[in-house]
């Protein structure tokens, strides 16, 4: 997993660094949550690990930012040094997926972060992944829209799953490469532009949908889901 920390401690952030590695992942720090945020907008990560503690920008608002801005479906660890059960529920309310008391201790930092893993891999596994309208079978390899049946070609689907999955996010050209074609695409082919044209005309990512596809030339693209507002200014918007 590519897993990005926010800890402006340096001793925290290198056992953080070191108990991602040794377990098999990478890991992304940061010492601030301005510049976690910005990251967030240009990358895509498949963890989490904020320090509530952390000065300037708190944990605990990156974790409602995250929320609002990127949806559910990014796994999020809180570490904290208060571990009163108010604290830790309101940190469950803000939307943390996991918690873990400082100090920490790099057996059960890397048995949470495992533990984590394992429980969200379902929606990256054999279940269902929805989102709004859209629904993606992904044992039978199969797409929805409104429980309408949208054909997919092998690719095209992977694909959308891949959109979906990081919904809020810049997905860079470099991982569409690695995860959907698993090769290299040269910078002038139009393959993934063709593939991104297909996908969002047959699965209809427009806003009336409650989505809105964008692609950013040879960096890569990004999904996002309107908030109800601006699905109510968009009410009516038909497809380009």
């Amino acid at each position: 997993m590519k897993v990005a920390a926010l800890q402006d401690d340096p001793t925290q952030a290198l056992l953080l660094e070191q108990t991602l590695l040794l377990n098999g992942h990478s890991c992304v720090r940061f010492r601030g949550g301005q510049a976690l945020m910005q990251a967030l907008r240009r990358e895509s990560f498949d963890m989490l690990l904020l320090d509530w503690e952390v000065r300037g920008i708190a944990g605990r608002d990156v974790l409602l930012w995250i929320r609002r801005a990127l949806g559910a479906a990014l796994p999020v660890m809180l570490l904290s040094e208060r571990d009163d059960e108010a604290h830790i529920a309101n940190c469950f309310a803000d939307g943390a997926d996991a918690f873990v008391a400082k100090p920490l201790r790099h057996g059960e930092l890397a048995a949470r972060v495992q533990a984590l893993a394992r429980r969200t891999a379902p929606a990256a596994g054999c279940g269902d992944l929805v989102v709004g309208v859209f629904r993606f079978a992904l044992a039978e390899r199969r797409a929805y829209v409104r429980n309408r049946c949208v054909p997919l070609a092998p690719k095209e689907f992977d694909l959308a799953v891949l959109l979906f999955r990081h919904a809020g996010q810049l997905v860079l050209r470099q991982i569409l490469c690695e995860r959907v074609w698993r090769r290299a695409v040269p910078q002038t082919s139009r393959t993934i532009d063709s593939h991104l044209s297909r996908v969002r005309t047959k699965l209809g990512l427009w806003p009336h949908n409650g989505v809105r596809l964008s692609a950013i030339c040879a960096v890569g693209c990004r999904l996002d889901l309107l908030e109800p507002r601006s699905l109510a200014e968009l009410r009516g918007l038909s497809p380009p």
